[in-house]
């Protein structure tokens, strides 16, 4: 708005007041700096200029996924020329989209954050239905959709936005919601909860479509988990594990009162043991309406799946799988069904069939899956069916845990989501909007449209997508650092670009190939860094390049090349900050360049001698993971809790002229593991603590270098922050994030101060 206000006034000032110098582009009265100023609030411009500046709109950042969040952890990151180099331990980028997505119908591209924001669900979702306006319900185990506290089930509006108005409070608490079903004016629920915001309610609930609120008069109490709900015209069907609703004694399968939750006694099904999952109203040859059900059921004869007429006597139908039914859809003259049997009567099948809805016969169609794959959902739309599970590959065409396919001819189809996590039941029930656009996929994943990088890869930070660098690592990078147009990094590898690389290697950024620079370490490095003439490591290694190095060396800048400065340390090295008259070091060591040296100390830049700066008997008492320096004043944060017998929790600072220290800049519960500081003097202080100075900070706090002070900027986040840095006074912060601000994110966040 204040971007609009600002065009028109300049637009204005231009139109009556008359322009003294029409050349003049930084003259605020000229025709040049008019358009100039056009221009920019168009291309939304920014950058350095006497023009005005229109921040660009933010975009969705993609992230660092793996099939398992707790997994990922961001070892190493660096910019350069608009890109975020990313490494460390993940397996894929991809948005960052929580679980539940919605998706093209076509082929499963997720769409444009700007113009359907991602709902960044945390965490988890089973079940989504069409709210019938384009929009949709969704509901599961979340507690947090698009940063807002919200639980068990939320409305996203026609424009992927959260509907705020609707609030169900504490909905299920905590428990599993099976399925939904809108009739009317009316949302009716069920899953494994015995109360709703609450209120009591066995395992079925209703609520208002607009405002959320409990339907007070619709009370159907079930005595076990409800796993499938669908309607009929004069009421609705319900399944699942109960064996009864409101004492009717009707167990498993039952009919129930739109209006009041009371059970139809006339429908009355013969199921003696076990659950049914899912269920679906469909026609036999006869034309004659009948209930398919699936499940792990016992009715009279063979199980698993049969089909109910309307006063519940079961008919022949009887494809007799010998395995748990999961989910079945019916779709012109068949049923699909899916699960974990591998035979239907005597034709073998695995875990997917499609069944003749008269005769129980199982038609030609087969998927060709593996043995150990598994499906977990099954829906019709268009003509079509789409599929969720546990696959990567299906009808030899890759398809990783979501497909479709047009059961006429067998042709898979183009939608190919790829999610970092496959899908199991209760999981997966997809909505298709109104105008059959957009799908609502529900699930346990981190992200969608992901792409494969083994622990190494870029970000395009003008797109937030990622590029098309792909450098095929074996192995993982400890740690990142770019230096001109040249990227050093150091881990625990053997190979990047198909090319041999033992734990070190010079990427040239321009040409993205490898640099003639590849001297070999015997072990792990932990940090790159450099100055103008030389790229110093540190870490696990004793050897570099056939030559003794123990945990340090330092390779020439402009050929690689190992040189002679020899420091020599007793045990592991961490970090390391060259300034212009020392290089500090920290690290797990006792003794370094011929000195006794516990942790921390500083080198000759020429020899490799411990200077015993700061102190020759003020050491920290553990591990030194992190050094920074704002001005004249050092920051090392790690493991240690004193200095020279001084508490201090973590973190210290010492005066760079004259080595004094300054103890306890706060108090924090565990170890700091990064330090990084922009320009203005503020910046992040990371780690594995999860309260600073008695208040929860988990993973990291914002702090102001200058004045010693914690800021009061609060981010909640989950994960731990194990390195950062600081590109004026952008900062960028990773490790094993899972979350920041309530929101997902895959392993890193970029935030300014």
């Amino acid at each position: 708005m204040s971007q609009l206000f600002y065009f028109f006034f300049i637009l204005i000032s231009f139109i009556f007041c008359k322009p003294p110098e029409l050349s003049n582009s930084c003259d605020p009265k000229s025709e040049s700096y008019l358009k100039g100023s056009i221009l920019r609030f168009l291309i939304n411009d920014s950058s350095p200029s006497c023009l005005p500046g229109f921040p660009k709109t933010p975009v969705q950042i993609w992230g660092a996924h793996s099939s398992n969040s707790t997994n990922v952890d961001i070892k190493g990151m660096v910019v350069h020329d608009n890109k975020l180099y990313l490494a460390g331990a993940f397996q894929f980028l991809g948005p960052n989209t929580g679980g539940a997505a919605i998706l093209n119908t076509t082929d499963g591209s997720l769409f444009d954050a700007g113009v359907c924001p991602y709902l960044e669900v945390l965490n988890f979702s089973n079940v989504a239905i069409s709210d019938e306006r384009g929009g949709f319900y969704l509901a599961g185990s979340f507690t947090h959709v698009q940063g807002i506290q919200k639980q068990s089930l939320v409305h996203i509006d026609s424009n992927c936005k959260l509907d705020t108005n609707f609030d169900v409070g504490t909905g299920a608490g905590g428990a599993d919601v099976r399925d939904l079903l809108l009739v009317g004016e009316k949302i009716y629920i069920a899953g494994s909860f015995s109360t709703w915001n609450g209120s009591t309610r066995g395992y079925l609930a209703a609520v208002n479509r607009i405002s959320g609120n409990l339907d007070t008069t619709w009370i159907a109490n079930a005595d076990g988990t409800v796993e499938s709900i669908i309607a009929d015209t004069d009421g609705i069907f319900v399944a699942g594990q109960f064996l009864n609703i409101n004492g009717s004694g009707i167990g498993r399968l039952s009919k129930i009162s739109y209006d009041t939750g009371t059970p139809d006694p006339s429908f009355s099904p013969n199921i003696s043991a076990g659950a049914i999952r899912t269920i679906a109203i469909g026609k036999d040859a006869s034309n004659n309406k009948v209930v398919y059900a699936g499940g792990s059921f016992t009715a009279v004869s063979p199980s698993n799946a049969r089909s109910f007429e309307m006063d519940g006597n079961m008919t022949a139908w009887n494809p007799a799988p010998n395995g748990l039914v999961d989910d079945l859809v019916y779709l012109g003259s068949k049923v699909y069904l899916i699960g974990s049997f591998n035979l239907l009567g005597a034709t073998s099948r695995t875990n997917f069939a499609a069944v003749d809805n008269n005769t129980g016969l199982v038609g030609s169609e087969n998927l060709m899956l593996n043995g150990s794959d598994t499906l977990a959902s099954i829906t019709d739309f268009g003509g079509k069916i789409y599929i969720l599970g546990n696959f990567t590959s299906v009808a030899s065409k890759p398809r990783r845990y979501g497909f479709s396919i047009d059961p006429n001819n067998g042709n898979i189809s183009d939608w190919n989501p790829s999610f970092t996590t496959s899908f199991s039941y209760p999981g997966g029930r997809i909505a298709f909007s109104s105008d059959g656009s957009k799908v609502l996929v529900p699930g346990n994943f981190y992200s969608v449209n992901v792409v494969e990088r083994s622990g190494f890869g870029s970000i395009d930070l003008i797109t937030g997508k990622a590029t098309d660098f792909n450098p095929q690592l074996t192995g993982t990078i400890n740690s990142l650092h770019v230096r001109d147009n040249i990227l050093f990094a150091g881990g625990s590898f053997t190979s990047i670009l198909s090319q041999s690389r033992t734990n070190f290697f010079a990427l040239n950024l321009n040409s993205l190939s490898l640099e003639g620079m590849s001297p070999t370490f015997n072990s792990d490095i932990n940090i790159v860094t450099s100055d103008v003439n030389y790229i110093y490591t540190g870490g696990n290694f004793i050897n570099v390049a056939g030559s003794s190095r123990p945990y340090i060396a330092r390779l020439v800048l402009a050929n690689g090349s190992l040189d002679s400065w020899n420091p020599s340390g007793d045990a592991v090295v961490n970090s390391i900050l060259p300034t212009e008259d020392k290089i500090f070091i920290g690290g797990s060591f006792t003794s370094i360049g011929s000195s006794g040296s516990p942790y921390f100390s500083s080198l000759n830049r020429s020899t490799g001698i411990n200077l015993l700066f700061p102190s020759n008997v003020n050491f920290p008492n553990g591990n030194v993971a992190s050094i920074a320096q704002y001005q004249n004043q050092f920051f090392i944060g790690g493991a240690f809790i004193s200095v020279g017998g001084q508490a201090t929790s973590y973190i210290s600072a010492f005066d760079g002229s004259t080595g004094v220290y300054t103890h306890q800049l706060f108090t924090a519960d565990s170890s700091v593991s990064t330090i990084s500081i922009g320009e203005n003097g503020k910046g992040i202080v990371g780690g594995s603590f999860t309260t600073i100075n008695g208040s929860s900070k988990p993973g990291f706090v914002f702090y102001d270098f200058l004045n010693k002070k914690v800021l009061d900027s609060n981010l909640p986040s989950n994960g731990n922050v194990n390195l950062s840095f600081s590109v004026k006074n952008r900062h960028y912060f990773g490790g094993k994030i899972t979350d920041v601000n309530n929101r997902p994110k895959g392993g890193y966040f970029i935030w300014d101060l």
